[in-house]
């Protein structure tokens, strides 16, 4: 599964929510291999969007479409300041993956020494979930070469988020929580408090076959400590 960030400071809120949801209704819904999006933006204004789709070519044929480009061109004087895009060609779904009905989405992003030995210590922190922590109702990874990682995850509520990060942990969890920051130091947050969820009708009324099959990676902060 491909992934594609995009962030950047957005001071009007309700111009990037219309863009948003003018590209959802003029393009989105008819886009090959979309997978879906989570977007918002954050208490200090930062927007991010998380896109997913079924391979770099679905995103790549999306990109040189005239309509694509001339939504991006108005959405890009949006942005104050300049606009970051990352690009994940090995993203996974963790537990359900993404929910369109989550209340509360933490994006957490950083950097690690060793992407191989960080994506070792996701799969085993994976078999203690849900059940260490049966707050996180989806999520998704992913980490690249060059050391960059994402790991979204996807809570009924930000109260019940806030209940599970400060509650008694697994020794196992815990263990491995340490081995992580170990490799990452200490990753920034970005807390959705009114997030964007949308997929495709295909996707919601069932996973895509690209998603389906995806080996489910896992999880750092969903069992961590706040900053």
């Amino acid at each position: 599964m491909f992934l594609q960030v995009i962030q950047g400071r957005v001071p009007d809120r309700a111009a990037m929510r219309a863009q948003h949801e003018r590209w959802l209704a003029d393009i989105g819904s008819g886009t090959p291999g979309w997978l879906g999006s989570t977007a918002g933006i954050t208490e200090d204004d930062r927007f991010i969007c998380l896109s997913r789709f079924a391979s770099v070519e679905a995103l790549a044929k999306l990109s040189a479409r005239s309509d694509h480009r001339e939504w991006w061109a108005r959405t890009e004087r949006l942005f104050l300041g300049p606009v970051v895009t990352t690009e994940f060609a090995d993203a996974v779904l963790m537990i359900e993956g993404g929910s369109d009905d989550a209340g509360f989405v933490q994006v957490i992003q950083g950097r690690t020494t060793d992407p191989w030995r960080l994506r070792s210590l996701e799969k085993e922190l994976l078999r203690y979930l849900p059940e260490g922590r049966q707050d996180i109702i989806g999520g998704l990874a992913a980490v690249g070469p060059d050391g960059r990682f994402v790991r979204v995850f996807y809570f009924s509520s930000e109260e019940l988020a806030r209940a599970g990060e400060h509650g008694e942990q697994l020794p196992e969890i815990e263990e491995v929580l340490f081995d992580m920051r170990e490799l990452t130091g200490e990753p920034t947050y970005h807390d959705l408090r009114h997030p964007w969820l949308v997929s495709p009708p295909l996707a919601r009324a069932g996973r895509s076959a690209a998603e389906a099959t995806t080996e489910p990676r896992d999880t750092r902060r969903a069992a961590g400590h706040r900053r």
